[in-house]
């Protein structure tokens, strides 16, 4: 998959993998894990998601954001953010890019690829941003905090959420939001409709950094042990699926399996999720 991948997305039958190193995304063939394309991002890209038709990188060494079409190579074209670009995912409303060190969320138009308005102030650090249920869901690594933000109005709601110490990343599934917090090994819920906690913590141990929802729960990625632990919604329960080897950076869903990527040895593991 290349040198430092550092994040995977899954669309179809198509996995996407960042590669730090060489400033690029490789797609790969999901039944037969050949190498299908590879294109080109800015410099040092973080990570990707998949939307609007497009692909999108936030390269945090050029403070850009990179678009390209996964059907035509060569297509990309760099956006400038005018910060750093740590996360980003995307919704009908726009691209949205989290800028670490100015603590803000930048839009981008999907349709014209302009920055819309003024970076959204959300919180100490925010390092990773999902969407879903008419939200978006920016993590505070610096703070400890949640920021749901209204894509109408490009404005946070309310008070920011607490949650764990040093929280990595968040998703959206089971009409909660999941956030896994590194520093203290547990999992915050909250309901994605209001924004209310639902229920203490959840204890999972380790140091969990990614997440993926599945129709059957949640996936806990523990990316000091390898780890994967999965959580039933209904009941709370955690419980051990799997354990990968080298040094896990990130983890998604899709084409009915889980893919973790291993930045140490360049490649990406595909697991079955029980």
């Amino acid at each position: 998959a290349g040198r430092i991948p550092t994040d995977v997305a899954v669309e179809g039958t198509t996995v996407w993998v960042v590669s730090g190193r060489d400033n690029r995304v490789v797609a790969l063939d999901a039944d037969g894990g050949e190498r299908a394309a590879i294109h080109t991002t800015g410099s040092s890209p973080l990570r990707v998601a998949v939307g609007e038709g497009s692909v999108w990188t936030a390269n945090a060494g050029d403070g850009t954001l990179t678009r390209f079409d996964p059907l035509v190579p060569g297509s990309g074209r760099r956006i400038a953010i005018g910060a750093d670009a740590v996360d980003v995912a995307v919704s009908r409303e726009g691209a949205w890019v989290t800028n670490g060190l100015a603590g803000t969320v930048t839009r981008v138009d999907p349709v014209t690829n302009a920055v819309l308005g003024r970076p959204i102030q959300t919180g100490n650090f925010p390092s990773a941003v999902t969407v879903g249920d008419g939200f978006v869901w920016v993590v505070n690594a610096g703070d400890g905090t949640v920021a749901r933000i209204d894509p109408r109005e490009d404005v946070v709601l309310g008070r920011r959420l607490p949650v764990g110490r040093d929280p990595q990343d968040v998703a959206v599934g089971h009409r909660s939001v999941w956030v896994a917090n590194r520093g203290d090994g547990t999992v915050s819920r909250f309901s994605s409709r209001t924004g209310r906690p639902q229920g203490e913590p959840i204890p999972v141990g380790g140091s969990p950094g990614a997440l993926a929802v599945t129709r059957a729960g949640v996936l806990v990625l523990d990316t000091g042990t390898g780890e994967l632990r999965g959580i039933d919604p209904a009941a709370g329960r955690v419980h051990r699926v799997a354990r990968v080897d080298g040094f896990p950076t990130s983890l998604a869903v899709g084409a009915g399996s889980a893919w973790v990527v291993d930045a140490r040895a360049g490649t990406v593991i595909r697991l079955s999720p029980k």
